[in-house]
């Protein structure tokens, strides 16, 4: 499964929910559906799109946009989470759930200029 996730972020970023979901739809046939790394991975990221519509203040993506969040805070939840990912036990599509939150967490923790 490869998904280049940057348009995503930017347009998570822009607060572009119309965008944002277009862009899940346009990527959505690129996921195998018997793959459950992928549908999990799918899935984080339209709960991510669902949790900006919805505008719910305690969202976690939410209060990572609104920069509730401090650097060191959201390193410390890549570091946890990659921890559960790296844990043979958990399901596939756990897994994939989670590298999706370690993707968008990375991606919008790098400092973009056009930002």
């Amino acid at each position: 499964m490869t998904i280049d996730i940057k348009p995503l972020v930017k347009l998570m970023k822009k607060r572009d929910l119309k965008g944002a979901r277009d862009w899940l739809e346009a990527n959505r046939g690129k996921i195998d559906p018997n793959d459950e790394f992928a549908r999990g991975y799918l899935l984080a990221l339209q709960g991510m799109v669902s949790a900006l519509e919805s505008g719910g203040e305690l969202a976690a993506i939410n209060k990572v946009l609104e920069k509730k969040y401090s650097g060191e805070q959201i390193a410390e939840i890549i570091s946890e989470t990659r921890s559960r990912i790296a844990q043979k036990f958990r399901p596939a599509d756990e897994r994939g759930f989670n590298t999706a939150w370690v993707d968008i967490l990375s991606e919008l923790s790098v400092k973009n200029p056009e930002d």
